[in-house]
């Protein structure tokens, strides 16, 4: 049987659109498992972290070395093992310091841990923060970050935070 140019044409078409719907169900299908997963990754809330110290350092003219003191609460029913944490500081509601942690710890289940950070500060930023709380001995802090895990689906945990530090 001979078919006309036309009719291979036509059946060319129904095979495409036979194609086409194979590929939109297996993407339709990919999809729905790819949505499963993301129900499945792991759930962390954001450890809680409080500055509990503040320790100047060595530092220069233009910027000043601080040893932070951190308490960390860890809210999840699952111990946190953490590679760094990275943060931004700000006091009294302007930018600080930034710095990361120097070693990795683990922070346990509904547990609570200390560890220092160091950061670098800009001098003239450590001295508008100094005199802002000269009256008071406290002052305002703001701390954001990631909170970086040493592995896992879950690579990063966001925080922001905000509390009251003694000078």
């Amino acid at each position: 049987m001979r078919m006309s140019g036309s009719r291979v044409a036509a059946l060319g078409v129904a095979a495409l659109g036979v194609a086409a719907l194979g590929v939109a169900a297996l993407t339709a299908t990919l999809l729905v498992a790819l949505a499963g997963c993301a129900t499945m990754l792991p759930k962390l809330t954001a450890p809680t972290l409080a500055v509990t110290g503040v320790v100047i350092g060595g530092g220069n003219s233009q910027q000043q070395q601080i040893r932070l003191t951190f308490h960390a609460s860890n809210p999840n029913d699952r111990a946190i093992p953490i590679r760094s944490i990275e943060c931004n500081l700000e006091l009294e509601g302007a930018a600080f310091a930034q710095g990361a942690t120097d070693a990795a710890f683990t922070l346990p289940a509904l547990g609570e841990a200390d560890f220092d950070l160091n950061v670098t500060a800009n001098v003239n930023a450590v001295l508008a923060a100094l005199a802002s709380g000269f009256g008071r001995h406290t002052v305002d802090y703001r701390v954001y970050g990631q909170v970086h895990l040493q592995g896992g689906v879950l690579r990063t945990i966001p925080f922001d935070q905000k509390g009251r530090v003694r000078l």
